[in-house]
Parts: structure tokens; sequence; C-alpha cells
């Protein structure tokens, strides 16, 4: 695991480098720390970066009292994807606040503890993903040479689209192939997979979980009709809403599940039926970070005039939380129109109807 630091105190650099060797020596991860001591060499160092986590102190120069370790986070968090630790006696001046990715941490504080949250991070895999020689990178070179460059000249002779079209069009080019990359390697979901949080689109669109009331629902209208006109219109006139029930209003016997912890019981089995969507009217959506888990229910649903509902939002009392996440939202999607289907319509005689409208002379 490739560690940047950015310190100048010698003495600090040395504890630094002491406890990563002691650490090396009990862990199966190898830390190999790139120490940078001024503001110029770290600047250099993220040219062409591999690391996977950086260390940071603020002053870099103890003849001025300037924060030049902020140009260094900023930089990363501007071009580059990898954790950053910032350990100084000056934290109270950093105004960004602290996230998974961006953690500050006192020097007073044990730099063991600040080790093992690294690898934490680092254990996940994030940076392997993400990084500058990530996955990613190498999907998107496979992408470019070997796909690509097979059918660039669709584009490039395309007169039909703008620039900007053809820009928007090589995009989802790109996303889809990608999507192909990793659904060969696929495995089994994470359940916060399920939810892209907060949504990324900026009006309201087909998937998003949104309270209204102090209940949630899943928008079900489709996307043909929810999307926002350059009018400012909708093709759609009402909303569709589907309640989500909490599982303790639906699953007999929720609540004892709490207090029984073997894997083979009644209550269990029920509420498992329901992860596995064998309810029909139901479809289970899983707990996430700031999310709990729920029914769909395809029965108990509302429409409301767009209008409305974009009034409704002016003034918060429509929220939008979540936007379910694809391949998870078709799935609702088809589960909804299949629960509806199988139910049929009654027959009519076709003579009879085709008779009262073309009445015959």
């Amino acid at each position: 695991m490739n560690l940047l630091i950015v310190e100048d105190d010698k003495a600090t650099i040395q504890s630094y480098i002491d406890n990563i060797d002691s650490f090396n020596k009990n862990s199966e991860i190898q830390i190999e720390p790139e120490v940078k001591e001024n503001l110029a060499d770290a600047k250099k160092s993220l040219i062409s970066p591999n690391f996977d986590a950086a260390i940071i102190d603020l002053k870099l120069s103890s003849t001025s009292g300037d924060l030049e370790g902020l140009e260094i986070v900023e930089d990363i968090q501007n071009k580059l994807r990898f954790p950053i630790f910032i350990v100084s006696g000056s934290l109270g001046q950093v105004e960004q606040e602290e996230n998974a990715f961006l953690k500050k941490r006192s020097r007073d504080g044990s730099f063991k503890d600040i080790l093992t949250e690294i690898i934490n991070i680092y254990k996940t895999g994030v940076t392997k993903i993400l990084g500058k020689k990530g996955t990613i990178e190498k999907y998107l070179n496979s992408i470019f040479w070997n796909h690509m460059s097979n059918s660039m000249d669709l584009w490039v002779n395309d007169t039909t689209r703008t620039a900007l079209e053809k820009e928007k069009s090589l995009l989802r080019y790109t996303l889809l192939h990608m999507q192909e990359y990793i659904d060969e390697e696929l495995e089994k979901y994470h359940p916060s997979e399920f939810y892209i949080t907060k949504p990324i689109k900026k009006n309201l669109f087909t998937g998003d979980i949104v309270t209204l009331e102090k209940n949630r629902f899943l928008i079900l209208t489709p996307s043909c009709d929810i999307v926002l006109r350059k009018d400012g219109n909708r093709n759609a006139d009402f909303i569709l809403f589907c309640k989500i029930k909490p599982l303790k209003d639906i699953v007999e016997n929720y609540n004892l599940l709490n207090h029984d912890t073997s894997t083979n019981n009644s209550n269990r089995k029920r509420l498992i039926s329901f992860f596995e969507n064998k309810k029909q009217k139901y479809h289970f959506i899983p707990k996430a970070e700031g999310i709990e888990p729920g029914l769909i229910d395809f029965q108990e649903k509302l429409t409301i005039l767009t209008n409305e509902v974009s009034e409704l939002l002016k003034v918060n009392k429509i929220e939008r939380i979540a936007t379910i996440s694809q391949p998870f939202l078709k799935d609702i999607i088809s589960r909804y129109s299949n629960y509806y289907s199988r139910q049929g319509s009654p027959d009519f005689d076709p003579n009879e109807i085709y008779n009262s409208i073309f009445k015959p002379e």
C-alpha cells in the first residue's frame, strides 16, 4: 500500500517511519511510505501518482504561518481519488468537514490508530477500483482501444447530431460497455448498491424514494412521461406514488426476531420470504446508510397532479432521499407490471364491439 507523507519536521517523519516499520512486521499488508518535505516536491509527486492514501501536515515551513498543506489537500480532492488524513496542530483552521475520505487527526493522537484506519479503507479495495491506476482505468483503456476504436467512424461521420449530442452518446456508450465488464465478474450485490444517495438527477424522476407526510413512497411514473421537458412541463398529468411500508407493519411477529437468533424458525423463514420477493404484491428494499428496510406495496398507491407535486417539492413537503439504481429499478417495474397484467381482463365479443363503433347500414 503506497502512502504519501507530506511533513517537514524531521523528528515527526522519523516517528512515522518507525511506526510504519513496526506496523509492517505484524501486518499482512505492507505500507510503503513516500515522504515529501515541502510543497513543491509534494505537488510534483501528484503529477503521476500511485498512492492509496496520504498523511498531510498543514504547515510545511517553520518560517511561514501559511497552511501550505491545504494546497495539497485541494489538489488531491480536485484531481485524484484516495483518502487524506490531515495530521496537524492547526486543525481548527480547516474548514472542510470530515467524511469517509477526509479525516482530521491531532498530532497528539495515536499514529498507530491512524495507520489502522488507513489500512481498513485500503482493504475495501476502493483505491484499486477508483485510483489513478485502478480497475476503472483498466476498463476505460480496454473500451477505448478494443471497442470504441472499431466504431468511432460512426460518430465521426454522423451529421445528424451536434458535437454535444455526440459527446453524450459516447459517454453512454462507454458506461454501457463498462457495465458489461463489471457484470462479467458479478457476485452478490451489497445492499448499498440498491440505492443512489443522494439522487443525482436534478428533478424528480422514476425510481426516486421520497417522503411525504411522514410516509415513504417510490415514484413509478414511466421515465418518458416524468422527464422535465425544456418548457418546464412533463408529459404526465399525474405522478404515481407507491407506498413503502415498514417491515414491522407487514411481517407477522417481526418484533420477535430481535430476541430469536436461531436460523431455523418460522418467523425468520417468513421474513426471508419477503426478502426473496415471494409475495406478489410486495417488493423488498434493503437497509442502507440512512435508509430503513421496507416493502413497496403495489396495491397501496396514489397519484398527485404534476403541478401539485412541483409545489410540494418547492416547500419541502416532498423530500427526495434516494434513487433506486439499475438493474434493481427494472426488476421492480417488471414485477409491478406483471402484478397487474396477471389479473387479466374480461373478454368482449369483438363483433359486438365492432358494430357499436361502425353501425351496420
